[in-house]
């Protein structure tokens, strides 16, 4: 192959190790939506959805072998077909999202993302992204969304396009090679095995637990609460007047939570960290989350206050040391815990956006379930479109 090959990163050496396990399944299937409430040029939509498609160079990654190796290398892009569909309401949205979330990707063949747009009887619409993991996250689909958004926007407006070449994965490619030589990973290697000089147990909510003879089954169901303005209102004022974020609130509330049905008092909680240091990272699509394993400490002496205290002190150490890959962290110990399986299976996320607009254009967006999970429980904290309110 004369194209200039690259290493996988390490998060998405994380997403392969998933994607072997669980081989033949869609878990690796990140699929989001995009609502618009304007009257729409949905040809003028399907022409935005390419070019963002072209100038993002994740979508265009392909992975070869070579040697034995799994490799990357950027591909010559292609036009895409997008497929419009007329639909009668929002209700129809979800069976497009399923039939596009149960298709499972041949990482070694064709492209691994598919976009759809639809089209409500009224000429408002919107766009749906269905990608493989290997090449996106969750904050991938906001931004690809942003981006549809804008560059629809200078099209309808008969505006210049604008594009920034440094929003590129290729350059994290190289970027990550540079930290792995650089004397931040090793304090942050030293850091991470100082928290765990010892093991604690591993924690698990009995009732998440599945009975099922299948250990290589990763279906799961998902049920969705909403805590509504009134109460996040409270919450947001007690997390203001004592210094600590929401997420250190919502970690303290699970932590305990975790630590009274497991009987517990040390134990590790995992949860999805950004790894997006710089502006230009928060701008460009592509595989970048890392989880990292936050280490709970139970002191029945301690109030609420100072437990979340606690928490969010040892959330600043875990945020300054979060490009020390998990998978790294688990290579140290095993060297020391060979049968070392993994640190938690429970995890939560927390994720809260900015109200969506670009010139007018008013957007809604929305995740889709792929129907699959590799850990026994994850609870995804989210206010996707500034609401106000809290999806759990």
């Amino acid at each position: 192959m004369d194209k200039k090959l690259y290493n996988l990163t390490n998060p998405q050496k994380s997403i392969l190790l998933t994607e072997e396990y669980y081989k033949g399944t869609n878990i690796n299937n990140i699929c989001g939506t995009a609502i618009i409430e304007n009257e729409l040029d949905f040809e003028l939509l399907k022409k935005a959805v390419c070019i963002v498609a072209k100038n993002h160079d994740s979508f265009n990654l392909k992975l070869t072998v070579e040697n034995n190796e799994i490799k990357q290398y950027l591909s010559d892009f292609k036009d895409i077909d997008v497929e419009i569909i007329d639909i009668d309401s929002k209700d129809d949205i979800s069976k497009i999202e399923n039939d596009l979330m149960n298709h499972v990707f041949d990482i070694y063949s064709g492209d691994l993302f598919c976009f759809k747009i639809f089209r409500f009887k009224d000429n408002t619409g919107g766009f749906m992204l269905n990608i493989h993991h290997l090449f996106a996250d969750s904050w991938t689909l906001g931004v690809t969304a942003k981006d549809i958004v804008r560059v629809y926007s200078c099209l309808l407006n008969r505006n210049e396009i604008i594009q920034n070449n440094d929003f590129s994965y290729v350059k994290y490619i190289y970027s990550e090679k540079e930290y792995i030589n650089s004397d931040k990973f090793v304090k942050d290697k030293e850091y991470w095995k100082s928290i765990f000089k010892t093991l604690p147990e591993q924690a698990s909510i009995p009732s998440s637990v599945s009975n099922s003879i299948d250990n290589f089954s990763c279906s799961a169901n998902r049920k969705t609460f909403n805590i509504d303005k009134s109460l996040m209102d409270k919450i947001n004022e007690f997390c203001k007047i004592n210094r600590v974020s929401v997420f250190n609130f919502f970690m303290g509330l699970y932590a305990i939570y975790i630590s009274r049905v497991s009987g517990l008092d040390d134990f590790v909680i995992g949860t999805p960290i950004l790894n997006r240091t710089t502006f230009n990272e928060k701008n460009t699509t592509g595989m970048f989350i890392n989880t990292a394993p936050l280490r709970i400490s139970i002191d029945d002496n301690l109030d609420f206050k100072s437990f979340v205290s606690n928490i969010a002190k040892d959330s600043l150490g875990m945020l300054r040391h979060q490009k020390y890959y998990y998978q790294n962290i688990l290579a140290d110990l095993r060297k020391d815990y060979p049968n070392l399986p993994n640190l938690y299976n429970i995890l939560i996320s927390y994720q809260v956006t900015k109200a969506n607009t670009e010139e007018g254009l008013n957007y809604t967006t929305r995740w889709a379930f792929n129907g699959n999970t590799s850990d026994d429980i994850d609870i995804h904290l989210s206010d996707l479109n500034c609401s106000g309110s809290l999806d759990i």
